[in-house]
């Protein structure tokens, strides 16, 4: 080979690794930085078109020219002495290590340094109510002093003009000794009110403080030495003071009143609340059982029971799960009809009456007098998103993360509105905070998003390490995803590998990961499969169907072409949509044409 034959190979060599190098670190910092900057999502696309169009370009270049000391040189230019040859090839070599260790450095800080999240904004009239101290002998107390703070907490929050931060992130701070100026800083309130519970036998010693972020100094404080009987008394009494002290004059400050007369009822109650708050719906049920028994007239036990079985409906057989979410929530509002989630949950069960329009009703009533209610706020984005209104999922999304910023389930809740409003870059970065607080579910849209990218080495990386800590296989992952890649044979290849995999399951995981599994058609672009699967799995709104949830998740993917598919308005028509369009008015991405439904 001649010398500078020789020399062009190793110019083109040098000059397509920098390239390479530099081009990943232009799309990897377009990826991160252009959602902060809410550029449109079109501009991170531009910048990896470019990027990849100029490779090429950048290859004919180095064979064309040679880097000289001089600058660039046409072939018949260049003669150097080997020693001046050598030197601009060694500065080639210094630029390349110097960029392959700036690319370690970015991929060291985006995988293991956890961003700092920037704290919300403080308003004038705001308070977080952490959790008091267990000051009791018995640890197994814990429970009755985190359910007096959320008692608390819950009376604060339907006060109009006060922002109260939601229970999740409150209770983030449990157990650590954090300056509380820093704890309201990090939350985005003015003043926090912490305290501590002594209970004995049938009596309970209570002291509070309300403390100012900015200054560190006492508003209020208070001890109450009181009989469990008069704890509802004690609990309106914290909450009408603190009122006081904030100057915040209402017609009337929030009462508990008396839910039941038996306080060992009350404290199954706050056990059974606390199971829910895990999402663990058997044991939820056992202790509203058990405090039903105490007092059959205690109507938010009852309402507690629905909920247990709302939460346990993914372990149990949906059509129970369903019958015994009606049955409690219709015995919880015979006795009390103003419970408002046993409203939306008798509602969302009915068996013969259900209306989407009255479901999302009752979760908008909720929030109107309970705004901190992450839960119904939650479950009114998902039906919000999954009937197509995209706009008002995103308001309430955005106020969810508000009250509740350090909430993973309350980012994830944004992402999902985000993603369904075209936003993908913003919903990108939503996702990115739900992962720093450990959501497992976002290891799997993460894949999904990646996958929808091309990155299939990203996205297996996230679905072993999601499957590894469920302790399941992994060994499936990489071959039905390679192997869905190619288009003639990739749908075939998923119907395949999925029934494989679906088969040698347990029956308690087979069915999710049957429902779970559908998204990987969506993504791949298999979408007329995909609507397959949605009817094959059956599709109803009278009943609590597997359906549901890859309908919600092509909704957000709406950009795939979900909406504008000819079985869209079938799946419409089956869920309820249509009749929901009609009462309620069209979403965002339909309109009624000379009679018609047309969605983009």
């Amino acid at each position: 080979m001649s010398l500078i034959a020789e020399l062009k190979r190793r110019n083109v060599f040098r000059v397509g690794a920098a390239y390479a190098i530099v081009g990943w670190l232009l799309v990897e910092v377009a990826h991160t930085a252009f959602p902060t900057l809410q550029l449109p999502d079109w501009t991170t696309t531009l910048v990896t078109v470019l990027v990849i169009m100029g490779f090429p370009l950048a290859l004919i270049v180095a064979w064309a020219f040679e880097m000289t000391p001089e600058g660039l040189k046409r072939e018949a230019e260049v003669d150097r002495t080997e020693s001046v040859r050598h030197s601009t090839g060694r500065k080639l070599d210094f630029a390349i290590i110097g960029l392959l260790a700036l690319a370690v450095v970015y991929f060291a800080v985006d995988k293991f340094v956890e961003l700092p999240i920037e704290p919300p904004v403080v308003r004038e009239k705001s308070i977080a109510v952490l959790p008091f101290v267990n000051m009791s002998s018995d640890p197994e107390q814990e429970y009755f002093s985190d359910g007096l703070s959320e008692e608390i907490l819950n009376l604060l929050a339907k006060v109009p003009g006060l922002k109260v931060i939601a229970r999740t992130s409150s209770f983030a701070f449990k157990g650590k000794n954090e300056d509380v100026r820093s704890i309201g800083q990090t939350l985005g309130v003015s003043t926090v009110l912490e305290g501590s519970v002594r209970k004995s036998t049938d009596r309970v010693r209570v002291t509070a403080q309300l403390i100012d972020v900015e200054s560190g100094a006492h508003l209020w404080s208070e001890t109450y030495d009181r009989r469990m009987t008069d704890i509802f008394e004690m609990q309106d009494s914290v909450a009408s003071e603190i009122l006081d002290a904030l100057q915040i004059h209402v017609g009337a400050a929030p009462t508990r009143g008396r839910p039941t007369e038996d306080t060992e009822a009350y404290s199954l109650f706050l056990k059974g609340r606390a199971a829910v708050n895990k999402q663990d719906g058997p044991a939820a049920g056992e202790f509203a059982r058990k405090a039903i028994e105490l007092d059959p007239m205690f109507a938010q036990a009852h309402e507690l029971l629905a909920r247990s079985f709302w939460y346990a409906g993914s372990s149990m057989d949906a059509v129970d799960a369903q019958r015994g979410t009606f049955d409690a929530a219709t015995q919880a509002l015979a006795i009390d009809p103003s419970l408002l989630i046993a409203q939306a949950l008798r509602i969302s069960a009915d068996l013969e009456n259900y209306s989407a329009a009255k479901d999302i009703k009752a979760l908008e009533r909720i929030l109107r007098e309970e705004p901190n209610d992450a839960g119904a706020a939650e479950m009114l984005v998902y039906n919000l998103i999954s009937n197509g209104y995209f706009e008002e999922a995103l308001g309430i999304s955005e106020h969810l993360v508000e009250v509740d910023p350090l909430s993973a389930a309350a980012h994830a809740s944004l992402y999902n509105s985000l993603r369904s409003n075209g936003r993908r870059s913003q919903a990108l970065a939503s996702l990115r905070l739900a992962e720093q607080f450990d959501a497992p579910v976002t290891k799997w849209v993460l894949a999904m998003e990646s996958l929808k990218d091309g990155r299939d080495e990203i996205a297996i990386q996230y679905l072993e390490t999601l499957l590894r800590e469920q302790n399941q296989p992994i060994d499936w992952i990489r071959k039905l995803i390679i192997g869905a890649r190619d288009p003639a044979t990739g749908q075939a290849h998923l119907d395949r590998q999925i029934s494989q995999v679906v088969a040698s399951l347990p029956e308690d995981r087979s069915s999710q990961m049957l429902i779970d599994s559908t998204f990987f058609y969506l993504v791949l672009g298999f979408l007329d499969r995909y609507f397959e699967l949605i009817f094959e799995l059956g599709i109803s709104d009278r009943e609590w169907v597997d359906s549901e949830l890859p309908v919600f998740f092509g909704m957000m993917y709406r950009r795939s072409g979900f909406t504008e598919h000819p079985r869209f308005l079938e799946v419409a028509e089956a869920l309820g949509m249509i009749e929901l369009w009609e009462q309620r008015g069209p979403p965002d991405i339909c309109e009624k044409v000379s009679g018609q439904w047309i969605c983009e």
